[in-house]
């Protein structure tokens, strides 16, 4: 992918069939870590800026947040979109985009602070189409090159499905991931070629020339055509490890750029932290209004207190002993309640805004149990009322 890379331009059908990670058609395919995958991963790094530059706090979140939107959106986010989510100026975020511009991790349009590509998104149409089948939120993108459409797999956890065309012949190339496996691709004989065409950032260096190719031998012919090409042909299954390598960490929660291994863990566990919090808080508010509102009036109905000795008489003392201090259990509860609903339906961080699962785990079936204890904790804290107790 440098200028430095082992150049194959002579390829033939029996040197593809020795390609580790190929199979036929139909067969599974997983990431294949040859000697050659690693080192083109490794100078793919190198050429781009994520290796290169320690991102501030609020320049990670930026990017993070151009990444995460890219699949929701199916474009990439405006400058005010950006700002509003993040609580920047748009004179902030534009200069945060400029600096990731610089350090080619994005790139803007001439003269613009609209965002062109966001590595591995394109706004502008490519070859290689991107579509999240089990994902009902996500809208179909384009990936800049082949490596980047496999690596949105591992970058963004979700099966996908990409169709391309034969860079030598326009011939279509689909491929189906599944638990990031090839699980099925067309033709049977689909490589890669990685490479460099020219000199300059990865977008017009190496993108335009990191393709799939329907066989060995249009390989070849495109070749042909490339004299300045300096490259190798790689198959599927190194091209989902160069892609893995490149594009999983970017949404790892929290970002690479700014913490250590054990902050990593530590943050990981705060999302899910809050997560339960917000579900005891409300647990909390229900047994509140239990105790102060209708335990009374169950201890009444069983008859509990009228004769009653032991334990049983002195709870029910207990519980009508707390009967005029019913607003000041009432107001706790609604305290509580407020709170876990605060953290329910909040803005995420700018660690969880770009973590997929993690809005999930709050906004899901955490809101579910949420409501359900609040009516439950209405029904007790309003039950005396209606009963005249």
């Amino acid at each position: 992918m440098t200028r430095a890379c082992c150049c194959e331009t002579d390829v033939n059908q029996s040197q593809a069939n020795q390609i580790p990670g190929r199979t036929e058609q139909g067969g599974m395919i997983v990431p294949t870590a040859t000697d050659r995958a690693k080192t083109l991963a490794s100078m793919a790094g190198s050429m781009l800026g994520w290796d290169q530059h320690k991102l501030s706090a609020q320049e990670d979140a930026v990017r993070r947040y151009i990444l995460a939107q890219y699949p929701l959106q199916g474009r990439s986010p405006t400058v005010q979109e950006i700002s509003q989510a993040l609580g920047l100026t748009p004179d902030g975020t534009k200069t945060i985009l400029q600096r990731l511009d610089a350090w080619d991790m994005l790139s803007l349009e001439p003269e613009s602070s609209m965002i062109r590509l966001a590595y591995p998104f394109s706004s502008v149409p490519t070859p290689h189409v991107v579509k999240f089948d089990q994902w009902s939120e996500a809208k179909p993108v384009y990936a800049q090159c082949a490596i980047d459409a496999l690596g949105l797999a591992f970058m963004l956890h979700r099966d996908l499905s990409i169709t391309s065309s034969c860079a030598s012949c326009a011939k279509a190339i689909a491929i189906t991931v599944r638990d990031q496996t090839i699980v099925a691709h067309s033709p049977s004989d689909t490589l890669v070629w990685a490479g460099t065409i020219q000199e300059g950032p990865v977008a017009a260096s190496a993108c335009p020339a990191i393709n799939f190719f329907c066989s060995a031998a249009h390989v070849e012919k495109w070749l042909r055509k490339q004299p300045n090409a300096v490259g190798s042909v790689i198959s599927l299954g190194e091209t989902l490890y160069i892609g893995k390598a490149i594009f999983e960490p970017l949404l790892a929660t929290p970002s690479r750029s700014n913490l250590d291994p054990l902050e990593s863990h530590d943050a990981g566990l705060s999302a899910t932290g809050t997560v339960a919090s917000t579900s005891i808080a409300g647990l909390v508010a229900a047994f509140l209004a239990s105790v102060c509102c209708i335990g009374p009036l169950v201890f009444a109905a069983l008859g509990v207190g009228v004769g009653a000795t032991g334990a049983l008489a002195s709870t029910a003392g207990f519980l009508k002993a707390l009967l005029p201090y019913r607003p000041v259990f009432v107001g706790l509860t609604l305290l509580l309640l407020g709170i876990s609903f605060y953290h329910a339906y909040r803005k995420p961080s700018s660690v969880c805004a770009t973590e997929a699962g993690c809005a999930r785990s709050v906004n899901g079936l955490n809101r579910t149990w949420l409501w359900l204890i609040a009516a439950l904790a209405l029904v007790l804290v309003l039950a005396p009322y209606w009963l005249a107790l």
